[in-house]
């Protein structure tokens, strides 16, 4: 087996080790997608009490880069609005948003819980409960994409109206950026294979977590996950340092 390092070539010889596999993809992450994602920053949200957006107010603005999974994003400059309005930072960008929810601190008859934040580790903390504020997008504009609940689906439009009902405070959001969705899915269904001549089952998991942990693994190979619940894009990977490095992705 060979990987590509800075120096070039090295060769990986499979031995009778074993080892844990910490996994957080089945496919990397693609430059085309990673740009898009750069060019977010700059990204304007906006509020008004006004539905022409007269009055408007820039209550946050993108500095750096949102991630493919929901996150949240705490509005600097918050205040208390009916509409709110997404802005891409030019004309030839586009927002390039899949998910986007209003949350508020306090619970409130008839809100739901904001969508729950991905988990990368056992022992990471639960954090703060928040409700989701339900919004519509502007009369005229039939874009659902923000919130179907589809990570696949995604706001390529240059700018966004959105209403809430009335005027609210709403201090933070819930998003995630444009994304292929080849992280874990908390829910599917995985199968790891590791190469021994010949492509070798190391079990069938069901994610509890944005990861999988597959113990006593053959060391020193190359690997193959496949989540069997949905998606097409797989790539082979090495484990380097804790970390898969996929085969288009030289060290």
């Amino acid at each position: 087996l060979v990987t590509v390092t800075g120096d070039g070539l090295r060769y990986i010889e499979p031995g009778e080790e074993k080892t844990t596999l910490i996994l957080k993809r089945k496919f990397p992450v693609s430059e085309w997608l990673q740009g898009m994602r750069d060019d977010m920053i700059g990204t304007r949200i906006q509020g008004a009490n006004r539905p022409d957006f007269f009055d408007t107010v820039t209550v946050h603005v993108f500095k750096s880069v949102p991630q493919p999974h929901l996150h949240d994003v705490e509005l600097a400059n918050p205040g208390s609005y009916r509409y709110y309005r997404l802005e891409a930072p030019g004309d030839n960008w586009h927002l390039n948003i899949a998910e986007l929810e209003f949350l508020t601190n306090a619970s409130s008859p008839g809100l739901a819980e904001a969508s729950p934040l991905p988990v990368f580790d056992k022992n990471q903390p639960s954090g703060k409960t928040y409700c989701k504020i339900p919004y519509a997008t502007l009369p005229g504009v039939t874009d659902s994409t923000l919130y179907d609940k589809d990570m696949l689906t995604y706001c390529n439009r240059k700018w966004i109206g959105l209403d809430l009902g009335k005027p609210q405070l709403v201090s933070r959001i819930r998003m995630a950026a444009r994304t292929a969705h080849n992280g874990i899915v908390r829910g599917d269904n995985y199968q790891l294979f590791y190469w021994a001549n010949e492509w070798v089952s190391a079990g069938i998991q069901k994610a509890q977590y944005n990861f999988l942990e597959f113990n006593d693994v053959p060391a020193n190979t190359l690997y193959w996950l496949r989540n069997l619940d949905h998606g097409e894009q797989e790539q082979p990977f090495f484990y380097e340092n804790g970390e898969q490095v996929f085969i288009n992705q030289p060290l």
